[in-house]
C-alpha cells in the first residue's frame, strides 16, 4: 500500500492516483480533473437560481411547446428578462418540441406508406421518453442539454 503525499489516504500500489484526492501518487503535483461532459452546463448557474426556477423548468418539459408559448407570453406581459437557467430549459425544451412536430407532420403528409406512420409514432414515443428523462434531470437540479436532440448539430 501507497500513501498519497498530499491527504495522507492508503492507495492500492497499482492505482497512480489518489481515490480520495485525484493526486497523482509517483508526480504530486499532477492533479486528476473531473471530465464533465461538453453538454452538461450544471456549473454555469448558481445553486439560487437553479432552485428558484426548478418547478417552472419541470412544467416546461411536461407542457411541451405549450409551456414554452406561456412562458415567453408571460415574460413579455411582465416585462422581466427571467433566469438563466430557466432559459437554457425553454432552449432545450423549444428543440424538443420542434423535432416532435418535425416528426409528426413527416408522419402525417406520407401517411399514405404503411413504414412512416409507424417509424413516426415510435420516434415519438422515443422523444417522450427523453422529455421524462430531462424532467428527471431537472428534478435533480441539473442543466444537460437534451439527450438524442444534442446531436442535431443544426439545432445549436
Amino acid at each position: 500500500m501507497k500513501t498519497c503525499p498530499n491527504c495522507g489516504a492508503q492507495v492500492d500500489d497499482s492505482n497512480v492516483f489518489c481515490h480520495v484526492c485525484g493526486t497523482n501518487i509517483d508526480n504530486p503535483q499532477m492533479v486528476a480533473k473531473n471530465i464533465v461532459p461538453e453538454w452538461d452546463h450544471t456549473a454555469e448557474f448558481d445553486a439560487k437560481d437553479i432552485s428558484d426556477n426548478k418547478v417552472v423548468a419541470m412544467l416546461m418539459y411536461l407542457t411541451g411547446l405549450t409551456g414554452t408559448l406561456l412562458y415567453f407570453a408571460i415574460l413579455w406581459l411582465i416585462g422581466k428578462t427571467g433566469s438563466e437557467y430557466l432559459a437554457f430549459h425553454v432552449k432545450e425544451n423549444f428543440k424538443l418540441s420542434l423535432i416532435e412536430t418535425i416528426v409528426l407532420i413527416i408522419s402525417l403528409f406520407l401517411c399514405w406508406t404503411i413504414i412512416v406512420p409507424i417509424a413516426g409514432v415510435i420516434f415519438e414515443l422515443v422523444l417522450m421518453v427523453v422529455r421524462v428523462i430531462a424532467f428527471v434531470q431537472v428534478a435533480k437540479n441539473e442543466a444537460k442539454e437534451v439527450a438524442i436532440i444534442r446531436n442535431f448539430k443544426f439545432l445549436k
